[in-house]
């Protein structure tokens, strides 16, 4: 080397130039992992169901609600904080980085030190199905102090909440804080509407105006932007779903047919978009066919622009929404389905071709999800979501009785299975490292949360009690591998609670097993001898 150079000052010069040029997680003079942290449950799979499913969910939102609040910095709060480091019971300052570099890429989306409520959606919806199960209303008082606190506390310039993938609140330094400008975001969550307008109704509709006023761009086509910000964006179709059920809610509310306007003209954006012989639409429409989103199908379409579409179609009664919804279900069902192989395709071409892998390393195209489906990929936003999608099958042909929709159901409930247990996924990918370190010991509490109550309503769906046993199979496993002293893991390989891994939706999918555990008893027990 030169004269007066030394590799201590040339390292970390090019430790940052290669983090700039190479996809996170791929860092060539990136320090060595650190270990993981398997942590023991005590529990083995098959001792799991000797409890009831309820007494786990039980067990740990009481743990939430004594020690997983806001107790931190001078102002204190019912607030649940996103993470908590199981062994303490405590929410760590600064977090360890583990898996985020696969799971959100953006070290803020976990809400590092604080609390997002938008996050915790999936457990404020575990707290009220938790009430309305037992009897007791503390369950759903929590849940909507918790809620509250945001509506009426954590409010922007524009009207919105202070929540989404690019905010929260520092619980150390009590603040609001974010990333990459925190603008508002509306992304794949599902808001309970209903919920939040019983506690606070004057707050969810200034939220709803908001999201009209700074995220519908264009107030003649419809084009929205997932950030909220009032400039051109991602018209993403997974983002247009939340916005249209929001419209389609505060009709219901108001009675005023301009919100139901509003929710169709977002919907018919999409709509004249489709490609006709196929009925199927690009994620989003402005970015052009030069980017994989301009011109492919995926699976956050189905998942949420179709879950959006059935939440409206509840709340308004407009068939439009429904018929929309199914006609996107319907396409991909008879062009993403590989009958070869028995597998989904990630995302197809809008004349219906599947999108052949391998996958890209490198580059924002290596979030495109060619070839089939990665059932247990990490990366929580992106445009792969295969359990969601198999939901909203199960729901479409429980709204409809088609004998389409439902094969579509059983052939996504052959597909899941066939990957039991959540075990692997694939490793010529960007998140490699994730597939050979974290995948082999299970997946996120989500994952199994979503899976179970997939296969708990495939088994209402179909009357055959052999999707209930896949359910208790997969609780087993999740229980086994998550459980800790009380509180779930979001992941078997991390010592946190963690709520962008959607543990409100383990503990929701072992509630609705509870159900039908007991409805199974109940039915075994009144059976003539």
């Amino acid at each position: 080397m030169a004269a007066g150079i030394s590799w201590r000052g040339v390292l970390p010069l090019l430790s940052f130039v290669f983090s700039c040029v190479l996809p996170v997680g791929q860092w060539c003079l990136a320090a060595p992992p650190e270990p993981l942290s398997i942590l023991d449950s005590g529990v083995r799979p098959e001792e799991v169901g000797r409890r009831s499913y309820l007494s786990y969910v039980r067990e740990c939102v009481e743990v939430l609600m004594r020690q997983g609040t806001d107790r931190y910095g001078k102002v204190r709060s019912p607030m649940l904080m996103n993470i908590i480091d199981v062994r303490t019971r405590e929410c760590p300052a600064g977090p360890l980085p583990l898996d985020e570099g696969y799971r959100v890429i953006r070290r803020g989306r976990r809400g590092p030190g604080g609390g997002n409520l938008y996050a915790e959606l999936p457990t404020m919806a575990a707290l009220i199905r938790l009430a309305r199960v037992t009897g007791d209303d503390r369950y759903r008082r929590f849940a909507a102090e918790s809620s509250n606190y945001t509506m009426s506390n954590l409010i922007d310039e524009k009207g919105f909440f202070w929540w989404g993938w690019h905010r929260h609140y520092d619980a150390y330094r009590d603040v609001m804080t974010g990333h990459a400008g925190s603008p508002h975001e509306i992304h794949i969550q599902r808001v309970d509407w209903p919920f939040l307008w019983q506690v606070n109704p004057r707050a969810v509709r200034r939220e709803v105006e908001a999201i009209w006023q700074w995220h519908v761009i264009d107030k003649q086509t419809g084009e929205v932007n997932r950030h909220g910000d009032g400039k051109r964006g991602c018209d993403f179709a997974m983002s247009a779903g939340e916005m249209i059920g929001a419209f389609a809610f505060l009709y219901n509310k108001t009675n005023d047919p301009t919100w139901l306007g509003r929710a169709r003209l977002l919907a018919d954006y999409y709509w004249q978009r489709r490609h006709e012989q196929t009925n199927l639409i690009a994620n989003r429409p402005n970015a052009g066919t030069e980017r994989f989103d301009g011109s492919h199908f995926d699976t956050s379409i189905a998942a949420f622009l179709c879950r959006g579409l059935l939440d409206a179609y509840e709340y308004s009664g407009a068939p439009l929404f429904r018929e929309h919804a199914l006609a996107y279900l319907t396409a991909y069902a008879r062009y993403g389905y590989d009958e070869r192989t028995g597998k989904f395709w990630g995302c197809l071409r809008l004349d219906g071709t599947p999108e052949p892998g391998p996958r890209v390393v490198g580059g924002y195209a290596q979030y495109e999800p060619r070839g089939h489906i990665d059932l247990w990929q990490p990366y929580a936003a992106g445009y792969e979501h295969p359990i969601h999608t198999a939901l909203a099958y199960v729901r479409a042909a429980e709204m409809t009785g088609s004998k389409e929709l439902t094969r579509a159901a059983v052939r996504w409930a052959e597909f899941i299975q066939a990957g039991l247990p959540p075990a692997g996924c694939l490793a010529e990918t960007w998140y490699r490292e994730y597939a050979e370190r974290w995948a082999p010991h299970g997946t996120y509490a989500g994952k199994y949360g979503r899976t179970i109550s997939f296969f708990c309503r495939m088994q209402r769906l179909r009357g055959d009690e052999r999707y209930g046993q896949v359910a208790r199979q997969v609780a087993a496993d999740a229980v086994s591998r998550l459980h800790y002293k009380g509180l779930f893991r979001g992941h078997p390989a991390k010592p946190y609670y963690e709520s962008i891994d959607d543990v409100g939706d383990l503990l929701v999918g072992l509630l609705e097993l509870d159900e039908l555990t007991a409805d199974q008893a109940s039915v075994t027990r009144n059976e003539p001898e």
